[in-house]
């Protein structure tokens, strides 16, 4: 699993790549949110190459989009393949956190 974070004109944009299950989770959750909620800005998250998502990885996510909010900020999904499209909507994800199908969409989202 991968992270790489980088800022879009006072929007945090978080790409993630690989596989968001328990073993990877363990070694990503502390990196992606020491570099999103210290920032307490708006974040998208690129889920174009993730493979998979299990419930850590919801875990870690939703627990981001929680600390966001509390400072204030927005925290959207975008590009998720179909497989992984599938456990976000079964989970129910998308219905605390948007999903959008581009990058663009994602920005406009938590920029408006």
């Amino acid at each position: 699993m991968n992270i790489v974070i980088t800022d879009l004109s006072g929007v945090t944009k978080a790409q993630l790549s690989g596989r968001l299950d328990t073993a990877n989770v363990n070694g990503v959750e502390s990196e992606f949110t020491s570099g999103v909620l210290p920032l307490a800005q708006n974040t998208i998250v690129d889920l174009s190459d993730v493979s998979f998502i299990a419930s850590l990885g919801i875990r870690m996510l939703l627990g981001a989009a929680r600390g966001l909010s509390v400072k204030g900020a927005r925290l959207v999904m975008f590009g998720a393949t179909p497989p992984v499209m599938e456990i976000i909507e079964t989970t129910a994800l998308s219905d605390i956190i948007p999903v959008f199908g581009s990058e663009e969409d994602a920005v406009a989202a938590v920029s408006a």
